[in-house]
C-alpha cells in the first residue's frame, strides 16, 4: 500500500479563530503508518517547516496499523516542530492506535485528541492562558 497524506489548512470555519491565518496545517494520514510510509510523514512535516508552518495537527484517524517506525516519525516531527518554536498536535481516536502510544509512554509526550476540533481548541485555550 502506498504511503498518502491529505493536507490542509486551518481556517476560522475550523474553530481556529485565535490563529493567525496560516499559522497551522492539519496533515491527514490516509494510510497504514509504518516503517513504508514514515519517510514520506518525515518529508511533509520537514516542508511544513521550512514553508513557515508553526502548528502541525496530524490526524491518525483513517490508519489501520502503526508500528515504532511510525512512532519515530511522529516523535521527530515534534522535536522538530519545538525546535522551531512549534507545536504538534495528534488526533487519534482509535483505541487500537492509542494503546501503541500507551505501551510506550508516548501518551505522556502526546495529549491525543479525539478530533482535529479538539486539538484546535485546546491550542487557542493555550494561547489564551499565555496572554494573561
Amino acid at each position: 500500500m502506498q504511503f498518502n497524506l491529505h493536507r490542509r489548512e486551518l481556517l476560522p470555519t475550523d474553530g481556529a479563530v485565535g490563529l493567525a491565518s496560516g499559522a497551522g496545517v492539519v496533515l491527514t494520514v490516509l494510510s497504514d503508518l509504518d516503517m513504508a510510509g514514515a519517510p514520506a510523514l518525515r518529508q511533509a512535516v520537514v516542508a511544513e517547516v521550512t514553508s513557515g508552518t508553526r502548528l502541525l495537527v496530524l490526524d491518525l484517524t483513517a490508519i489501520d496499523f502503526l508500528d515504532s517506525a511510525g512512532l519515530g516519525a511522529v516523535v521527530g516531527g515534534l522535536r522538530r516542530l519545538r525546535a522551531h518554536d512549534g507545536d504538534l498536535m495528534v488526533v487519534c481516536p482509535e483505541p487500537r492506535i492509542r494503546r501503541v502510544f500507551e505501551s510506550c509512554d508516548l501518551d505522556r509526550v502526546f495529549v491525543l485528541h479525539p478530533d482535529v476540533g479538539s486539538a484546535i481548541a485546546a491550542v487557542i485555550a493555550a494561547g489564551e492562558r499565555a496572554s494573561v
